[in-house]
């Protein structure tokens, strides 16, 4: 890499980090308030996390998919009447499940040894040899909280058959901790969402940087709508 791409590398990944300190000043979930991601992170720090041996407050993992975007009440739904303008992917008003991404492959061995003590390797093998751990499949809990070795969202298949992510490691570096858990970043989330191609990244960053720049007070809505305006560039 050139010391110019380098240097516009860095560039970007600021202006991503400016954009989440600024939303985390102004709203972020309490995590003490009842919502649907607050129980599933709860119960995956109770049964997932500890099955590979691994703290919530070691960045070993990271929640991924759209949960970030919960983490700040009415965002979902502004990004859905953004996207419903141009036929876009809706964000369902909470969160289904939860998927965690684990990418380094001792604690997978981990996992595999502090299962076999208590579970018949057959009950958990086959879904172990791809790298994929459910506990809801083992009666260990009813919600829907399962493990990854690697964020690959071309997997499901569908509208994100295509979808290109940046490496797992990479994500997992930019990943950031809110309320004792590491997600993944805004930028990542809304590069999978709206599938965001690199031309536009500088763009966007030039866009976060100029608003982060002209602004001392922030309100909520003047955050999302510089979400809603790197969505439709996206889309454009």
């Amino acid at each position: 890499m050139k010391l110019y791409e380098i240097h516009e590398e860095m560039m970007i990944r600021d202006a991503w980090v400016k954009l989440e300190q600024a939303l985390e000043e102004i709203i972020i979930l309490d995590e003490g308030e009842e919502s649907k991601l607050n129980r599933l992170v709860t119960e995956a720090d109770k049964i997932l996390l500890p099955a590979f041996d691994i703290d919530s407050s070691e960045k070993k993992y990271f929640i991924a998919g759209s949960s970030r975007l919960y983490l700040y009440p009415g965002l979902p739904e502004f990004i859905n009447k953004i996207t419903g303008e141009f036929g876009g992917a809706e964000v369902p008003l909470e969160p289904g499940d939860l998927d965690v991404v684990i990418p380094n492959r001792k604690y997978w061995s981990t996992l595999e040894s502090n299962l076999s003590s208590k579970f018949d390797k057959d009950k958990f093998q086959p879904n172990l040899n791809n790298f994929i751990y459910r506990p809801q499949e083992l009666g260990l809990t009813k919600m829907d909280i399962e493990a990854f070795d690697v964020w690959a969202p071309n997997r499901a298949g569908g509208e994100y058959a295509s979808t290109e992510v940046d490496d797992t490691n990479t994500i997992l570096n930019r990943a950031s901790a809110y309320n004792g858990f590491y997600y993944m970043s805004i930028q990542d989330v809304l590069a999978y969402k709206t599938q965001m191609t690199r031309g536009k990244e500088k763009r966007i960053a030039d866009l976060i940087n100029t608003y982060t720049q002209r602004r001392t007070k922030r309100t909520k809505m003047q955050l999302y709508d510089i979400i809603a305006r790197i969505v439709k560039m996206n889309a454009s």
